[in-house]
């Protein structure tokens, strides 16, 4: 079953704001975790923390120069995507501040 349009950008938007996926999955449990998984823009903080793990773990072992250097960009990249999602929810939390000490 494909995910309606709206509920997509529902999903994105509740990943944005740090709800990972399987909080999401229990919200729309109408549709299968993995559908969800593979529909939304981006992967949940947890899953990127995971995946940098993961590539970490993967350039101690990598054999030559080239595999840790595309492992490494990769992670860098991870790295930079979760500071500008953390920077976008930092200005959130600000405004939603404000907002309450009114």
């Amino acid at each position: 079953m494909a995910i309606p349009q709206h509920e997509l950008k529902e999903m994105n938007r509740l990943l944005e704001g740090g709800m990972n996926i399987s909080d999401i999955w229990t919200k729309h449990s109408q549709y299968d975790y993995w559908e969800i998984y593979w529909s939304v823009s981006d992967y949940s903080l947890l899953g990127k923390k995971r995946k940098i793990t993961n590539r970490i773990n993967l350039a101690r072992r990598a054999t030559s120069q080239t595999e840790r250097d595309e492992l490494l960009n990769e992670v860098n990249s991870l790295v930079t995507e979760m500071y500008e999602l953390t920077k976008k929810n930092g200005k959130k939390l600000v405004d939603i501040g404000k907002v309450i000490n009114r």
